[in-house]
């Protein structure tokens, strides 16, 4: 690999982790900063009330510490992004699926506003990038090179057998 290649690489993974370290920050601080309206919005679901309330306190909290994994332990805070994207997916397409008896809301959404289309076309995007992101992470530090002899795997294994 070039180093523009490289550097270009570099800088989409880096792209990728600020832009998830915003979009953490703006849920922690959305729901955390208006604890009244996130509980509420969680009792509107199709879930029992104490569910509500554990998810109501566990998704602003998955949200910092993925923002503390995405500094300090980058495969851990895209693994947890992706978690956390994948699993609101989930839970609109099962309101969308009407599984479930009882009506949902977007509400409890990041963009309260918004209904829950947009919330699913903004997940799965958002769902895309940060798997893109993961790849590409695992590319430049596992050492998937053009050539096995420059890979990381290579040195690590056969230069201590040599």
């Amino acid at each position: 690999m070039t180093n523009k290649a490289k550097h270009i690489k570099t800088m989409t993974i880096e792209g990728i982790r600020i832009l998830l370290i915003a979009l953490w920050a703006y849920t922690a601080a959305m729901k955390l900063g208006n604890m009244d309206r996130n509980l509420d919005s969680m009792h509107k679901q199709f879930f029992p009330a104490y569910i509500g309330d554990i998810l109501a306190y566990l998704i602003p909290v998955m949200a910092v510490l993925s923002i503390v994994f995405l500094f300090y332990s980058i495969r851990t805070g895209f693994l947890l992004s992706i978690g956390l994207l994948a699993s609101f997916t989930v839970f609109i397409l099962v309101a969308f699926a009407d599984i479930f008896p009882g009506q949902t809301c977007a509400c409890a959404g990041i963009f309260p506003t918004l209904g829950y289309v947009f919330h699913l076309g903004f997940n799965i995007v958002m769902l895309g990038v940060a798997v893109t992101s993961l790849i590409l992470y695992n590319k430049q530090t596992r050492g998937e090179a053009e050539n096995r002899y420059q890979s990381r795997q290579y040195k690590l294994f056969y230069k201590q057998h040599d």
